[in-house]
């Protein structure tokens, strides 16, 4: 909602600039406050690439999207990032695929639909059908970042990490909204200017920093079913801020999200389960000769 207020004032590619390169500063900030940790060449070059997938192309995609469909859609359609981080994991052969993921999936799924609307959603044709598409793409594109950063933020803290990623962001962001931010920077009122900050603290700071750490411990296809929350969340603050009554079916699609997110952390527990099994069972390798060798 408040992109769709910024959006009115800033052209999409501005907005997609001022996200980026004030969420750099405040991370690369925080990464200098907290202690420089140094990355390795070939590693940046890693983060560059997943900055391409994870802020470049996301945002792009998402703001140009989101300017010509509705916010209805834009929530509906994103509720099929999961879909595409378990897809995407699969076919790289990060994740496996099991029933238990599969089923976590689809009751999560089937709730975050019904809290969010989807028999609102509107195909449209031209320019909304156009809108639906980009912010398809969008959720493939964040789908893909998911999957790929997990294996540098093994390696490094997840503040380094996402403090790199911004920076490239940023930069590659200014060649697309540059010149469309200083045509409309100095008209800007101070709701849009309050919408942008909102977009900046929340969305951008928070959800990167947290997806980040949580990245770092988990899989991809965990992490990605918590999107599901978010519908859900929004209808709890609706309920005390703006005293809106939840109905019956938001309480069966809010036990079918929780649910499905359930079955999906079984899902990994029983995975780490068999890693940890494996690793005990491994004969360890020692640098003496084996028992019984020898003349």
């Amino acid at each position: 909602m408040a992109a769709k207020i910024a959006l009115r004032q800033v052209p999409p590619p501005a907005l997609v600039v001022i996200r980026l390169c004030f969420g750099a500063a405040v991370f690369l900030g925080l990464w200098a406050a907290r202690g420089r940790e140094r990355v390795a060449r070939a590693d940046l070059a890693r983060i560059a690439l997943y900055a391409v997938f994870g802020l470049i192309a996301n945002q792009l995609l998402f703001i140009e999207g989101l300017s010509r469909t509705t916010a209805t859609n834009a929530v509906v359609i994103g509720a099929s990032i999961p879909v595409f981080t378990v897809g995407v994991a699969v076919v790289l052969g990060r994740e496996r695929v099991t029933v238990w993921k599969l089923a976590g999936l689809a009751v999560a799924l089937a709730g975050a639909l019904a809290i969010t609307g989807a028999a609102r959603f509107e195909a449209g044709g031209g320019r909304m059908m156009l809108g639906n598409l980009l912010v398809l793409a969008n959720s493939l594109s964040y789908a893909i970042y998911l999957v790929l950063t997990r294996s540098v933020l093994t390696r490094y803290r997840a503040l380094t990490v996402i403090a790199f990623t911004f920076l490239f962001g940023a930069l590659g962001s200014l060649p697309f909204g540059a010149a469309p931010l200083a045509r409309s920077a100095a008209a800007l009122s101070p709701r849009t200017w309050a919408a942008i900050a909102y977009i900046v603290v929340f969305p951008t700071v928070g959800t990167y920093l947290l997806n980040a750490w949580a990245l770092a411990r988990a899989p991809s296809s965990l992490v990605s079913i918590f999107i599901y929350l978010q519908p859900l969340v929004g209808v709890l603050l609706a309920a005390l801020v703006l005293d809106e009554r939840p109905q019956v079916m938001t309480a069966v699609a809010g036990a079918a999200i929780f649910a499905g997110i359930a079955l999906v952390v079984v899902d990994a527990r029983r995975a780490q389960a068999r890693r940890d099994r494996l690793t005990l069972s491994a004969p360890r390798q020692t640098g003496g000769p084996p028992p019984g060798a020898g003349g």
